[in-house]
């Protein structure tokens, strides 16, 4: 049932509205394969930190927008939302590499094609630090970057934290060619990291999460904090305590 559950959202994350976060302005980054589609607050500040929301996964586009819900209600000046390569893009690439959507959405090369976003964004508004916000597979994304970049704090939300452990629970039966977080913890274990995930999660649960943190060499960088009677896509309405 979990495989014909996943196939089904697979099938229905195709046609979707692109986002438009309002006090948001679109841009496209352009890096060496693909054109990647950022949304910058109006307010934002250079020679400040900020924070980038990375959205969760989709075929190719996310049909639940999660992150760019939290981008939308962060109070703070300096936000900037992004998309994931293939993400309402038009670029060639993706429509001729479908697996971009599925078990090669984490590799190598697409989470190089996210850190040169990033670097890019860095450089532009010369950023000191950055924190780092993933929903879903966009924690992997996070969660990779936060090794490589001056990251202050990561923040994932339903995310997948271990991309092994999430297959398997999920009984995905092509493997990832993924980079995964669960691989580098000496590394992240020196970030400061908060993981909220829904009571009612049943794509990301909980103790996934925890399994994730309790392997950390020093766990208390890490804290787990659960949302009551929220799933995996159900967070609208919420307001989390960062």
């Amino acid at each position: 049932m979990k495989k014909m559950l996943i196939a089904l959202v697979f099938l229905l994350t195709g046609c979707v509205v692109k986002p438009n976060p309002e006090g948001f302005e679109e841009r496209q980054i352009q890096n060496e394969h693909f054109s990647l589609a950022v949304w910058v607050k109006d307010t934002i500040q250079p020679d400040q930190p900020f924070r980038l929301y990375i959205e969760g996964d989709g075929n190719p586009n996310p049909r639940y927008q999660v992150a760019k819900y939290f981008a939308s209600i962060d109070d703070t000046p300096n936000v900037i939302y992004a998309s994931r390569p293939c993400q309402w893009s038009e670029d060639r690439i993706c429509t001729s590499k479908p697996n971009i959507y599925a078990k090669d959405r984490f590799d190598s090369d697409i989470m190089q094609e996210m850190q040169e976003l990033t670097e890019y964004l860095i450089r532009k508004y010369r950023a000191p630090s950055i924190e780092l916000i993933g929903y879903d597979g966009g924690a992997v994304v996070a969660l990779e970057l936060a090794s490589k970049l001056p990251v202050s704090r990561v923040i994932t939300i339903a995310g997948i934290t271990d991309t092994r452990a999430y297959a398997n629970y999920n009984d995905i039966l092509i493997p990832f060619n993924a980079t995964n977080p669960a691989d580098n913890l000496a590394t992240l274990s020196t970030i400061p990291q908060i993981h909220y995930v829904g009571s009612d999660d049943k794509i990301t649960p909980r103790r996934l999460v925890e399994r994730f943190v309790s392997k950390m060499h020093n766990p208390k960088s890490a804290v787990v904090k659960v949302v009551p009677d929220v799933g995996h896509t159900d967070w609208e309405g919420i307001r989390l305590d960062y």
